[in-house]
């Protein structure tokens, strides 16, 4: 069961990234990213931690841009540079079109 919503959201942005190598046992990625408009709530799916690590994930938490711009850890982020398009999102309010990104 995820986060239920009442209509689609907006489409916001589309990233493709062909790089033999870049996903183990994949040629590249395709990632869709949408707008959801939510009252806060406690981060935490309905996996359980052992699937949660089977999918390299050990933790949830909410992140304001500014701790996303000044981020320097290990972590990546997909786009690896969310900071500049987030901003954009944050200060032009939902794109036309879906904005392309890049890795």
């Amino acid at each position: 069961m995820g986060l239920a919503v009442d209509t689609d959201p907006p489409h916001v942005w589309h990233q493709q990234v062909v790089a033999p190598g870049h996903a183990a046992g994949y040629d590249g990625v395709v990632n869709d990213y949408v707008l959801v408009r939510t009252a806060s709530f406690p981060p935490r799916g309905a996996m359980s931690d052992d699937e949660l690590a089977a999918e390299h994930i050990d933790g949830f938490r909410w992140w304001r841009l500014r701790d996303i711009a000044d981020y320097r850890g290990s972590e990546l982020f997909s786009p690896r540079d969310l900071a500049t398009p987030l901003a954009a999102l944050i200060a032009e309010g939902v794109p036309a079109a879906p904005v392309p990104l890049g890795l």
